[in-house]
């Protein structure tokens, strides 16, 4: 196989384990489309929120007028549902929710106004209220290299892990190199993009239970016995195999999983939940 095939490949793998993680994760905006009469609408309701952000707004759209509103409650408390209007311009039914602070979540449902009464947009959103999480405003300096790094490091990942069945040699310099990708992606920006976000740098082992920062360890873990095999000239082939396997799982999990969560009791943040 060519080399440029094989990078091209990992690319793709690449591409499709983000879009993965992003798609299946809990902060994945909720879309879909409902009949309405004899319209058909689409809707987009956000699950991750910027505080002081413009980002939190239910868009639901329509040819045809309409009239909803917003029933929601700060998640995993005893409070009552309020109610938030929402309003119809240039064919979108759009309302929003207050402001909390970082790591505070809640939960919402929309309804909207029908000559039979009012009704929930989707059956299954009316069992299931939709949950957003807030967050502080992450800087573009601190957040863009995080992406670079953590995106770089899968991709060099996958490209060491297919050098190993097409004849090609793994240089060490490849290792270190991904190596350094993960540090500086999950160590180094990873901590500065979730104390912006969550107002607390780093929250895995032994701190707490936050689920993406333990699986950045996890890697870590596995990756350092496969650069020592590497630099040592050991049968480095087990090794790497093993630590692209475990990176591969870790990939596998939905990013942002048991992540930052505001207790609204204790007036804390905790993780793992």
């Amino acid at each position: 196989m060519k080399k440029n095939t094989l990078w091209i490949l990992s690319f793709i793998i690449t591409l499709a384990f983000a879009m993965f993680q992003r798609m299946t994760g809990p902060t994945y905006p909720v879309r879909g489309h409902a009949s309405y009469g004899s319209s058909e609408i689409s809707y987009r309701f956000p699950r991750s929120c910027t505080v002081g952000g413009a980002d939190c707004v239910m868009k639901v759209k329509s040819a045809v007028p309409l009239q909803g509103y917003i029933l929601w409650k700060r998640y995993k408390s005893s409070d009552e549902p309020l109610k938030a209007e929402m309003e119809y311009a240039d064919g979108v039914l759009s309302g929003s929710l207050p402001g909390q602070p970082p790591a505070g979540k809640l939960e919402y449902r929309v309804f909207l106004h029908t000559p039979g009464g009012d009704i929930s947009i989707d059956q299954e959103l009316s069992k299931t209220p939709v949950v957003t999480r807030f967050k502080g405003a992450v800087p573009i300096w601190a957040l863009l290299p995080h992406i670079v790094f953590i995106f770089s490091f899968m991709f060099f990942s996958v490209r060491i892990f297919l050098s190993l069945f097409a004849g090609d040699i793994v240089v060490k310099q490849a290792v270190v190199l991904n190596l350094g990708f993960l540090l500086l992606g999950g160590f180094l920006f990873g901590p500065i993009v979730q104390q912006y976000a969550f107002g607390q740098a780093w929250t895995g082992f032994p701190f707490g239970m936050d689920l993406t920062d333990n699986k950045t360890l996890i890697m870590l873990v596995f990756w350092l016995p496969a650069l020592f095999a590497v630099l040592k000239q050991k049968n480095h082939k087990p090794w790497i195999i093993l630590a692209v396997i475990v990176t591969f799982a870790v990939y596998l999990v939905p990013h942002s999983m048991f992540g930052s969560e505001l207790d609204y009791a204790k007036g804390e943040v905790t993780t793992g939940k």
